[in-house]
């Protein structure tokens, strides 16, 4: 998933909204004196990409590019449920989307992360940057989400225009895909939850250790 659907899925999880964004900058094992919060957060998060990435619903949408664009299936599928869940919002969330994305920028830019061995320089910058030009507010428009996948793109090591892969949907397969993702995103909600708990529990059986 995307930073919009994490940071969601923190809020409804009730868990570290910079942990959750974390799991794509922090590989590998957690250091032991990582704090607990954080540390829940990022393996919430690996768990949320599993059961994601195995999900057929997911699975279905990624086959919905053809080749070439399907090699970058996952990540354009996961910007795709980016977008819908802004469209869908009021379904998920009773805050709006705008408060919403207000208050976890503002506590992603308070946010005192630094960590000797896994964040030195604290709030890594593609996050500091999300938050200061408010991104996740433009994934409502497809031209927003063109933008954006456009710079994903740009990074690559032989770059491309990921947003041209848009105008190879059709209307029907656009439409089958939102589909999907409504009716995936409930499981996805759910889960969470009761991963958190899980994973809550047993971060505090090894922190009493």
């Amino acid at each position: 998933m995307n930073f919009l659907a994490h940071l969601q899925l923190a809020q409804v999880s009730r868990t570290s909204p910079a942990g959750n964004l974390l799991g794509d900058f922090v590989k590998g094992p957690l250091p032991a004196d990582l704090a607990p919060a954080l540390a829940i957060g990022i393996r919430l998060h690996r768990r949320v990409d599993a059961f994601t990435d195995a999900h057929h619903e997911h699975r279905a949408a990624v086959r919905c590019f053809e080749p070439p664009w399907r090699r970058f299936g996952g990540v354009l599928v996961d910007m795709l449920y980016d977008h819908w869940l802004t469209l869908h919002w009021d379904g998920f969330n009773a805050q709006s989307l705008d408060a919403f994305l207000r208050e976890n920028y503002a506590v992603l830019l308070a946010s005192e992360l630094r960590h000797p061995a896994l964040l030195p320089d604290g709030l890594p910058l593609p996050l500091r940057r999300m938050a200061e030009q408010d991104w996740l507010s433009t994934y409502r428009s497809v031209h927003g989400l063109r933008r954006a996948l456009d710079g994903i793109g740009s990074r690559l090591r032989r770059p491309l225009e990921l947003g041209a892969s848009l105008d190879t949907l059709s209307d029907a397969r656009w439409a089958e895909m939102e589909a999907g993702f409504l009716r995936f995103y409930p499981e996805l909600v759910a889960f969470a939850r009761e991963e958190a708990v899980s994973i809550a529990a047993l971060t505090e059986g090894v922190n009493r250790v």
